[in-house]
C-alpha cells in the first residue's frame, strides 16, 4: 500500500510568492514551449512535499527571478524578509 502525501493548504505569503513569481516570469517559455512559471513551481511543489519551511519554499519558487527577469534582491527582501532574499540571493 502506498501512502499519499497530503501538503497543508497554500499560505497567503505563499500565494503572494506565486502571484509575484508568475507575474515576473510572464511571457517566458520554456525548451519545451511551456510556460516558464511550471518549473518554479515544480520545485515549490517538491519543497513542500519534503516538508520545508515556508521561507525556502518561498525562494523556492522565487529562485529564477533575479537571475532570470529585471527582479532585484531588494524588492525580493522588501516583499518577502531578508531570509528569503538570502535563499534566493544563494541559488542565482
Amino acid at each position: 500500500m502506498s501512502k499519499k502525501c497530503v501538503q497543508p493548504k497554500i499560505t497567503e505569503r505563499e500565494q503572494a510568492a506565486i502571484d509575484f513569481a508568475t507575474q515576473a516570469h510572464e511571457g517566458q517559455k520554456r525548451k519545451s514551449g511551456e510556460p516558464y512559471i511550471i518549473h518554479p513551481l515544480a520545485v515549490m511543489s517538491i519543497l513542500r512535499e519534503w516538508g520545508m519551511d515556508e521561507d525556502t519554499v518561498i525562494a523556492g519558487v522565487l529562485h529564477d527571478t533575479v537571475e532570470d527577469t529585471g527582479v532585484t534582491l531588494d524588492e525580493i527582501k522588501e516583499k518577502f524578509g531578508e531570509t528569503v532574499a538570502f535563499l534566493v540571493d544563494g541559488v542565482t
